[in-house]
């Protein structure tokens, strides 16, 4: 079998654009510097970054480093040129969640408090927290992904929003728990114009 460092090499990808994969790899997820692929038949996820955004690697590797053998981040296996290699998750984000209508419930908010105050306790500071970026495992595990902006000084208020969010509305006896991605994009954009009340 190909080494990890021999199956990036062969990824094309053309500025945030997938354009050529091994079949030793299946994409799994895309963000805004890097793209995720399970190679198959293992338990190991490759997060492959974008040529311009490269650099993070290494970044986001003393993260996981720093959070290595805590239950609500994901191990990180390996670390190269332009790419981690990590436990692969088997289960869902927040988003997914709310567009298949799964309750999140208030203990899986404090388990995502747990692993955030687990990181400030190690001098980092949580951000960038939103849907995509915390995931329910299939054994009901939480775990919090794409830990590369934890490192940064500005305070970030997502997840404290998010949080705002789910104790004001979602928690509502009546107030639905599952929307479409129409509807949920749509609420991103208002937030993010700063348009909704919190």
């Amino acid at each position: 079998m190909k080494t990890v460092k021999e199956l990036v090499s062969t990824v094309q990808i053309d500025g945030e654009q997938v354009i050529k994969i091994p079949d030793e790899l299946q994409l799994i997820g895309q963000g805004r510097s890097a793209a995720v692929f399970r190679i198959k038949g293992t338990m190991k996820a490759v997060k492959v970054f974008y040529s311009e955004q490269q650099v993070l690697a290494e970044k986001e590797g003393e993260i996981y480093e720093q959070l290595s053998n805590y239950d609500y981040f994901p191990e990180l296996i390996e670390v190269g040129e332009g790419y981690l290699v990590l436990e692969y998750l088997d289960g869902i984000t927040f988003y997914d969640c709310l567009v298949s209508g799964i309750p999140i419930t208030p203990n899986m908010v404090a388990m995502v408090d747990e692993a955030l105050d687990f990181a400030r306790s190690k001098g980092l500071n949580p951000s960038d927290i939103h849907l995509r970026n915390i995931m329910l495992t299939n054994d009901q595990r939480i775990k919090v992904i794409d830990v590369v902006r934890f490192t940064q000084e500005k305070e970030c208020p997502h997840w404290p929003d998010l949080k705002k969010a789910y104790y004001s509305y979602y928690q509502k006896r009546f107030f639905p728990k599952r929307f479409s991605p129409f509807f949920i994009e749509m609420i991103i954009r208002l937030y993010r114009r700063k348009l909704l009340p919190f």
